[in-house]
């Protein structure tokens, strides 16, 4: 539910006065947001590998609560000072059409790092304690005020396109923070209680151990989309490319879905034993599942409904979305093979692995990008071969194949990694 979210906010912000603008600068400025926010989203796979018992939730809890004041400091260095025009103006060098609008968003979004990082750590508990449901009712609850304020205010308001969309988010994801703290103390006082028979304390060292790696991995993976804009930025027709972007990032993160949430079930069930051979056939089925999605969007109406009537793309726009699906469709599978590579790592405490997939991940999909970005210096006039037809791309579907070259490295890495933590749980589950 909660990635419907982007398709539904982009969808109201095309339905404003300059959408392509509007568009464009809430593709950047949510994009810088996440980047700031990777501690937070990485919050939710440390609680529910770490929050065993009571005292190792309070000082988790304790230690996200002084990583959020850190962020947003952070945050409010880079709306309200001069950071954001080094940051923003000189180094993404936007179309300088979105460069105030993108502002206004980045200061107008404030709550959302110390709320996504209460609320992501606080579910990890309600996961590790088997409450999913109580997540689905949260998501649920966040999604209906995201929609009320967003079509409340394209009604009722003259503001423009990119301050709708980022006021519901912020008032969304506050709102949901409150209710998975309210939600999560009976489950502590229930399922936490005493200390987890032959756990160790949670210290500083236990918890950046699991942590860090995962910070840095998740702050990569973020850091592709202000690349993304980057690149789009330098390539021919930036502004369109910046407007559909968004569109179809929200369409994949949509489809991936169910394949990003994976991580943590692994986490939690490749401690039942015997589950470890049910889980790796499951995942194959996942990832086949999700691939036939974004195909049956490009060989049916339906993906020329979905952007043309429900996103609002012009004409133009909407022939490069129909185009990119077909470069879509191998990504959800990637995307739920390297879930269940990285829940086993998790799930063995050596995060490091995870990290160095990425790593690896980011370096080919921005060396891709860059390739695209310098068509227009020369370069593209000497390529042949592979280098010519990726400099003969859109920028957008550019992006889509640097994506699914980047999965491809780090799902070959994470395996390779996994392969000994995986073999140490089969042991495990036949000894029990």
């Amino acid at each position: 539910m909660l990635t419907v979210e982007q398709p539904i906010l982009a969808a109201v912000v095309a339905r404003t006065v300059e959408p392509k603008v509007q568009l464009a600068a809430w593709g950047l400025a949510f994009s810088l947001v996440l980047v700031l926010a990777a501690p937070s989203i990485s919050m939710m796979a440390v609680s529910t590998a770490l929050s065993r018992d009571r005292a190792s939730y309070l000082q988790g809890r304790r230690y996200m609560l002084w990583v959020s004041l850190g962020l947003t400091s952070a945050h409010v260095l880079l709306a309200f000072t001069p950071v954001f025009d080094f940051i923003v103006v000189k180094l993404i060098a936007p179309p300088p059409e979105i460069v105030e609008p993108v502002r206004s968003a980045v200061g107008i979004m404030l709550p959302f790092i110390p709320s996504l990082a209460v609320r992501r750590f606080q579910y990890g508990v309600l996961i590790r304690c088997g409450e999913t449901s109580a997540i689905t009712i949260g998501t649920f609850l966040r999604l209906s005020i995201e929609v009320a304020l967003a079509l409340g205010l394209f009604w009722l308001s003259n503001w423009d396109g990119l301050v709708i969309a980022t006021a519901a988010i912020t008032g969304g994801v506050t709102f949901e923070a409150l209710y998975a703290t309210a939600r999560v103390r009976p489950v502590v006082g229930k399922s936490l209680m005493g200390t987890a028979p032959g756990e160790q304390p949670l210290t500083v060292n236990r918890f950046m151990r699991l942590y860090l790696p995962l910070v840095l991995t998740t702050l990569m993976q973020i850091l592709l989309q202000p690349l993304v804009s980057a690149s789009l930025s330098r390539m021919p027709d930036s502004l369109g490319s910046l407007a559909v972007w968004p569109v179809l990032y929200g369409v994949l993160i949509v489809v991936n879905s169910a394949a990003i949430a994976y991580v943590e079930a692994v986490i939690v069930l490749l401690e039942r034993p015997g589950s470890i051979e049910a889980l790796r056939r499951f995942t194959w089925q996942l990832g086949l599942s999700l691939a036939a999605v974004p195909l049956v969007l490009a060989v049916t109406p339906v993906g020329n409904y979905l952007f043309g009537r429900v996103a609002a793309l012009p004409p133009d726009l909407l022939r490069q979305a129909q185009a990119a699906l077909w470069l879509m469709v191998p990504l959800p599978a990637l995307t739920a093979a390297s879930s269940w590579f990285q829940g086993v790592l998790i799930n063995g405490q050596r995060t490091r692995g995870i990290t160095e997939a990425v790593a690896m991940s980011v370096t080919t999909v921005a060396l891709l990008l860059t390739l695209g970005s310098l068509r227009d210096s020369g370069l593209c006039a000497t390529t042949d071969g592979f280098g010519a037809a990726l400099c003969a791309l859109p920028g957008v579907h550019l992006a889509m194949v640097a994506f699914a070259a980047g999965s491809t490295v780090r799902n070959a890495w994470l395996w390779r990694r996994s392969q000994r933590i995986y073999l140490s749980i089969r042991l495990r589950h036949a000894r029990a």
